[in-house]
């Protein structure tokens, strides 16, 4: 599929790639287009500044990969460990999410601080030791998704649906919901609304 170990400046459009193994291969400014990658091993390989545009990425099995500065443009984004892909810590791997479908993805000790989220569709999915510090959700549907031990400080969930967040184990100072789904916030306190 990929000629080389360094990919530079690269496009790669209407590919379908299933049951696949990549190691050791870097990718630099690439674009990748109208694309799907399904139950692939990727190891050891790097992407920076890369665009993905239209594309269905799904069950990718990771280990000691790294992301900077991506882009995932109108994507359907399944069962991702976004952690072991990222290789963990607080970097900033993607610059931007826009329009996307997430569902069965895991984000975990990331940071993303000031990041917008807006208008993503993200299902059952765990944000758990998270920077999520001034970050936006404004409008997202995030049905079954939990936010565990994260930083949620002055974060804005105005407009969003479904969220799991358990108001003892979030910082949620200054973080903005609307009504009525505020309510959900009290779930697991045991209170009882009438």
């Amino acid at each position: 599929m990929f000629l080389s170990q360094y990919q530079d400046s690269e496009t790669f459009k209407d590919i379908n790639i299933k049951n696949e193994k990549f190691i050791d291969i870097e990718f630099i400014d690439c674009t990748f287009e109208n694309c799907i990658v399904e139950n692939c091993v990727i190891e050891d390989c790097k992407f920076t500044d890369c665009s993905f545009i239209n594309c269905k990425i799904s069950n990718l099995s990771s280990e000691h990969n790294s992301m900077m500065d991506s882009s995932f443009i109108k994507c359907s984004l399944i069962g991702i460990n976004w952690n072991t892909f990222f290789g963990g810590g607080y970097i900033m791997p993607i610059n931007e999410l826009s329009d996307c479908q997430l569902k069965y993805n895991n984000f975990v000790k990331m940071n993303f601080d000031k990041f917008n989220f807006s208008k993503n569709c993200i299902i059952s999915s765990m944000f758990a030791d998270c920077s999520l510090v001034e970050s936006s959700f404004v409008n997202c549907k995030l049905d079954n998704t939990e936010f565990f031990r994260c930083n949620l400080s002055k974060s804005n969930f105005k407009g969003a649906l479904g969220y799991v967040v358990d108001i003892t184990n979030n910082k949620l100072k200054g973080a903005k919901f609307s009504f009525p789904e505020v309510v959900n916030l009290l779930n697991g306190t045991g209170i009882i609304i009438d």
